[in-house]
Order: C-alpha cells, then structure tokens, then sequence
C-alpha cells in the first residue's frame, strides 16, 4: 500500500530535474521585476501600445484589438527578451487564427497562416541569457483573433510560456498607452459620463465600468448615523484616502460646513422604516478578531483600532461612528445590498460570523473615528433635498434628486476642452465651482492624457484589459500571488497575528496556500471560475482553507469570460470526455495506493483522504467541473515549476514516471489515464 511515506519515496524516486526546474520554476523563484513585453497594435493608420504579461489573444468578432482602436482587421507586434537561465533546445508552436511569425535573435523561427497549430518549429538551441524575441500576429480579415504561443522540449511537455519569462523596458508610446488607460479607468470609475451625459447611450458594447453606479442612498437613516454622514460629506478623503467620492462642499468655511450638515440631515431622513437592530455584542469581539485575522481581511483593511497607518487599504477606525445598531452586521451579510458594484466581496458570512466581525470592529474601533477640524451647524432635510438637487447628487446615486437645468456640459463639449484650464481635472486655482475630485497630480496628467484621444474608447473595450484593470480594482493580488510575485497579504499578515494568539492549534493546521493567478484563464473552464466569483461553487474546492474566496457576483460573468480571453481563451464549459474503459481503469489504479498513492491526500466523491498531512488536495470529483486538460497535463509533469511551494510530489522526469509497470513508464500515457478515470461516468 502506498502510504505516506511511500508517496514520498515516489516524489524522491525520480532525479532532481535541474533541467526542466531550472528553466520554469527559475522564472517564478527569482521573480522578474519586468515580466512583460511591449505590444503595438495596429489598425489602419492608427496605433496603440502596451506592456502585455504574455503574446496571447482570443478576440470575438465585432471587439476591437484594444479600446483605442475601431473593430477590424488589426496586427500586433510583440517585442522584448526571452530570458533563458540555462542552454536549451526548445520547439515553438502556436494555437489560433490568423497569421503568426516568430523571430528569436533576428531570425526567423516559425511562421504559420490560417490554422496556426499546423506548423511547429524545429529544435532551436539557446543559449543562456537574454534573447531577443519579436512576434508577428495578423487576425483575421473581419478582426476576430486567436492566438497562444507554447513551447516545449524533451524535459518538460508542450506548455504556454510562462509570462516571467519574458521581460521589456517601457518605451515611449507603452509610457504614453499605460497614461491614457489610467485616465479611461479613472474617468470611467468617478462616473465623469453620468455627469457628463453623452446625450444617448455609449453603444451597445461600452466600458463596463461605465454602467457602475454609486451606493444607492435610500434606506441611509436606517443604517448610516448623521454624524458619521457630516464628516463623510465635508471630507471625504479624510475617512477614505482611496475614495471615488467627491469633495462637494468646503468644509473650511462656515457655509460650507453648514451644506454637510444640511445634505447629512437629507440623507439621514431617507429611512425605509426598517426596524432598528441590535448592537453586537462586545463578548463576540475575540470571536470576530479571529474571523478577521483567518480572512486575511487586513490585506484589504487597516485593523480598527490603527486609524490611517497605511492609506492603500480602507481604513476600518470609523466604523462605530458609521453603522447603526445591527447595520454593520447587516452590511457583511450583504454587502452589495445597497451597491452592486461595491468592492467589498460577499463572504456568504453566516449569522454568527457577522455578528463577532461586527462586534470586534465595533469594540476596537469605538472612540478611533477620525475627527473633523471643526464644528458643525446643526443640519436642515429640507435645505439639504434642495442642496442635493442642485449639485445633481442623483447622477451617481439612483434615486436622488437632480436638475436637468444646471446639468453640467455633455460629454462631447468636455472632450474638445483643456482639461488642465478649467473644471473638475484642473488644478485648485483653476478649479473654480467644480467639484474637487480625490485627484492628485498623477491622476490630474493620466486624465489629460486620455482627453486627448476623444471619447470613443468609452463605447468599446477590450475583454483581456477588463480583466487587468479588474484584478487591480478588486485587488485580486492583496491574497493572490501572481507571476512569481507574493500576495501583499503575505508581508500584512502578521499585523493581526495577536488576534488568534488564544488559539493554541491555530498555527499546527494543514497547508493555507492560496492558489496563484498567473495561470487562472488557462487553468480552469470559464464555468468554473464564474461559480467561484459568483460565489456558487458548491462545494467549496478547498473546504479546509480558513480563508475564504469572496464572491464578486455583479462582475462575475464578464469578469470569468474576460480572464479565459485574456489568456486566448474562448469562454467555454466543461465538453464532454471520451472514456476510453481500459485506460480508465488503469487510471483508477495510479491514482490509488497501489500507484501514486494520490489518494492520500485526494478525496474521491464521498471517500476521504486516507492520510493528509502537510497538505490536502481538491477532491477529484471536483476536476471534470474545473481543470482544462492541457492545464492538467502541464500541472502533473512539473507541478512545482507553476507553484514552486506546493506539496504536490513530482511523478515525471523526462516523461519518464516510476511507475515503469504501468503503460511502458510514459508518463504522459498514464496522465491521460487518470484524466480518463476522472472522467468516466
């Protein structure tokens, strides 16, 4: 029987495989700073540029190449350096449509036309170091694309590259395109178009960012304290360095503290009757730090009682000054209830959890609000329904008043105007009655730049820049590595250790790797990751892990089909696979202990792991539903050369498997065999 150290007699069976681990797990172990290359798009007589993590493409008919350019026939260049820690011999071969021409150090090494996986390279043999490499891709006629780039070699099976192993210095045009997505991203994100009315719709494709809306307001006196809602009003920033939220009124003068008590009366006498909760109980605080310290919710957030420590994370010092009785707890139940398109995830808390969450938060950040610098007046609902209207509050928050008359200009007057010289980009002394947007001067040059190019990149958009600028607005990577790089929890972490220093065996659990994002799209089917980032995957893959994947629900669609094209994916569910019995069977056996002993640490449906130890794996039954199969091949010939931590034993060296009994000892025979048995019906 293959028991536990019988699996890792099998892990250390085969030679150590400093070819193949040297060139793949190399990329991720010394975490190249710039693993990217320089991509220019061109579409007629315009073009566009930016750094790009890897060549890869998959762009449906109608969507253009980038946002900066119109839909049709396009070609890319990819440029930079392939990095090479030792001498290889690797094949290329590419996936898609279209045209493709490889070049490594000037030469010409692959070129395919139409079906791009009908040609692959010859063996090429590189040298250590940095290579020049250059890639042509044309689409197709009608601007659809589809495009990946592998490569392989005897020591390790066909694979796309990995995105560390290449690297580029920015240029001028990748400079000035990064520039104007800042700017697209923050027009879009402090809703310039809603003030801005472009008269009729953006299209019927346009940013999706675009059709965000802010929080809606009504139901606020039944949540929010009027208190906690002046100092919002007078200063945004002040409670929330990263807010989109605009400073409306001046908080420095006398009328202008009377307008945040006015406008904070109003929303405070926006009540839907809801009957008023119960405040948490302080005795669930130790319980709540627990929560919140296994959550890794300090990735995200300063710990309450810390105030402003860090102004990259939302501070949590006001939030017994904000909620209401009940209302915090309320608020982690559903936290998009009253905003859709919030950035704080859904947790699928249970009752009892928000209820300690709520009640650490309260206890440690009652009396750490910050303060305002001055008194406030006391506030009037009536002058404040007036005030909202005339500073057009219900252009962001559904509901609320606005005035057509005092409108702001529409969007295309904006875009023939010098941002820089008046209005709400300028500076504060060319600002004038504008609204003073949480800008600074970076943000202020981002914005000009994008006025440059006109308005229309807001009626289209790229599905692979959806999914970058989402993994930065959602902060996919404060718990997920990516590319080599370490979560940012990972450095945050141990500022909450303290919270779980009454839990003896808190320490002594299994493995709590978070998996990585730098193959996600690849990884699993497009079904899959929108179950996790709608939060619908039942069961969870990784039940053991404290820490939780919150859900993304608003975004979850188009987020999951925007990762999978990022990656030049089409979106896609599960196909069904052909079982071939007899190799099912022989699957069934390696996976069990008379073979790789897999189900030591595997479950298989209702079976149980017969032994974890260090780490547990997703339960088998879970594959069929999540794992693309060339993923897989890839993960079991070198599992450590995608995460170099992971506890997964290695079970090929040179295709080579210990199991020499079974299938002639080809390893890639006998991954398909437990492909297949994973499969069957």
């Amino acid at each position: 029987m293959a028991t536990e150290p019988r699996r890792r007699r099998l892990e250390h069976s085969a030679p150590d495989r400093a070819g193949s681990i040297s060139l793949l797990a190399f990329f991720f172990l010394t975490c190249v700073t710039q693993a990217q290359l320089v991509a220019t798009f061109t579409r007629e007589a315009a073009t566009d540029s930016r750094l790009d993590r890897f060549p890869a493409l998959s762009i449906p008919p109608g969507e253009p190449a980038t946002p900066f350019l119109t839909p049709g026939a396009f070609q890319v260049v990819w440029q930079g350096k392939l990095v090479i820690p030792r001498r290889q011999r690797l094949t290329f071969s590419c996936e898609g449509e279209g045209n493709a021409v490889l070049k490594i150090d000037g030469k010409e090494i692959l070129t395919t036309e139409t079906d791009l996986a009908a040609k692959i390279s010859e063996s090429t043999r590189l040298n250590p170091g940095e290579h020049d490499f250059e890639l042509h891709y044309t689409s197709k006629p009608d601007g659809s694309a589809a495009f990946r780039l592998f490569w392989e070699e005897a020591s390790f099976t066909r694979q796309t590259i990995p995105p560390a192993a290449f690297k580029a210095e920015a240029t001028a045009a990748t400079t000035l395109g990064a520039l104007q997505r800042r700017g697209r991203t923050l027009f879009a994100s402090q809703n310039c178009a809603k003030c801005h009315n472009p008269g009729t719709s953006l299209g019927s494709s346009p940013m999706p960012e675009t059709a965000e809306i802010a929080p809606i307001l009504f139901g606020s006196g039944d949540r929010t304290s009027e208190a906690w809602l002046r100092r919002w009003i007078a200063d945004p920033r002040a409670l929330k360095p990263g807010t989109n939220m605009p400073s409306l009124v001046d908080a420095t003068t006398d009328e202008g503290r009377q307008h945040a008590s006015d406008l904070a009366a109003y929303v405070a006498s926006l009540k839907m009757g809801t009957p008023p909760g119960t405040a948490p109980d302080p005795a669930l605080a130790q319980e709540g730090g627990a929560h919140f310290h296994e959550l890794g919710c300090v990735a995200c957030h300063n710990a309450p009682d810390k105030g402003l420590t860090d102004s990259t994370r939302v501070p949590l010092n006001n939030v017994a000054s904000k909620y209401l009785p009940g209302a915090l707890a309320a608020f982690l139940l559903h936290p998009d209830a009253n905003h859709p398109f919030t950035k704080m995830p859904d947790f699928r808390f249970s009752a009892a959890e928000a209820n300690s969450i709520a009640a650490y938060l309260t206890k440690f950040s009652n009396g750490q609000e910050t303060k305002p610098a001055h008194e406030f007046p006391a506030g009037d609902a009536a002058r404040g329904a007036k005030l909202a209207e005339s500073l057009q509050c219900g252009v962001c928050h559904p509901g609320m008043p606005m005035s057509p008359q005092s409108a702001p200009a529409a969007l295309d007057v904006i875009f023939k105007q010098d941002w820089s010289a008046a209005g709400c980009v300028a500076s504060a002394d060319k600002r004038g009655k504008a609204p003073r947007l949480n800008l600074d001067d970076n943000d202020r040059a981002a914005l000009i730049a994008f006025a440059k190019t006109g308005s229309a990149s807001l009626t289209r958009d790229s599905q692979a820049e959806y999914a970058t600028r989402q993994i930065d607005a959602l902060r996919c990577t404060a718990c997920h590595a990516i590319d080599g790089h370490e979560s940012s929890l990972t450095s945050v972490h141990a500022e909450t250790e303290s919270l779980v220093a009454h839990l003896p065996k808190f320490n002594d659990r299994i493995d709590q790797s978070r998996p990585q994002l730098t193959f996600i799209g690849e990884m699993l089917h497009t079904s899959a990751i929108e179950s996790m980032l709608a939060g619908t995957a039942d069961p969870r893959p990784r039940p053991w892990l404290g820490m939780k994947m919150p859900a993304f629900k608003s975004r979850a669609n188009q987020l999951a089909n925007s990762l999978s094209r990022l990656h030049g994916l089409a979106p896609n569910k599960p196909a069904a696979v052909k079982v071939d019995p007899a190799m099912a069977e022989i699957g069934a056996k390696l996976v069990s202990a008379e073979g790789f002993g897999c189900t030591t640490c595997h479950g298989i449906g209702e079976a149980k792991p017969t032994a974890v130890f260090e780490a547990q794996g997703i339960n088998f039954k879970l594959i069929p539903a999540r794992l693309r199969e060339d993923y897989f091949h890839r993960w079991m010939d070198n599992p450590k050369a995608i995460t170099p931590g992971t506890k997964m034993p290695l079970y090929s060296e040179d295709n080579k498997s210990p199991r020499t009994d079974i299938l002639d000892g080809d390893a890639k025979k006998q991954f398909d065999a437990i492909w297949q048995y994973l499969h069957q019906p």
